[in-house]
């Protein structure tokens, strides 16, 4: 009766470490990278087929030269930037942006270490957006 106890709880035993580590797998597969970098033209396609919050994280006066449509502006020089991105969504996919490229890594990982999810930034900032001919708005 022993053998067949024990080789029954041993069958059980790895039937749970099976299902659990095809769980792992499965939720690997299916999670995004915290941190992305895009081009402008990929920037924009998934903007477009993944939804998110576009973040434009140039000062005022930056911002007054053009911005990409439906742009929330975040001045990463202003005193409460921090405090400001506490106050967002951590589990919307962000698309951050500045003019060339610095201030919007910057951004993305102070995101990425107060707990952002999921930020992709755009490589060449608005500047290489325009280079590639893309649409920008006239500024607030």
């Amino acid at each position: 009766m022993r053998p067949l106890l024990f080789t029954l709880l041993l069958l059980i035993n790895f039937g749970f470490i099976a299902c659990s580590q095809n769980t792992k797998s499965t939720e690997q597969k299916s999670t995004k990278p915290a941190y992305e970098l895009a081009s402008p033209k990929d920037f924009m396609t998934r903007m477009t087929n993944e939804p998110g919050v576009l973040l434009d994280v140039r000062t005022p006066s930056e911002q007054k030269k053009g911005i990409l449509k439906g742009a929330t502006c975040l001045d990463i020089f202003s005193d409460d930037f921090e405090q400001s991105l506490q106050k967002l969504d951590k589990t919307k996919t962000y698309y951050v942006y500045c003019a060339a490229g610095g201030r919007s890594l910057e951004a993305c990982e102070t995101m990425q270490k107060i707990g952002f999810t999921h930020v992709v930034d755009l490589d060449g900032g608005i500047t290489r957006w325009r280079n590639d001919g893309l649409p920008v708005e006239a500024g607030k």
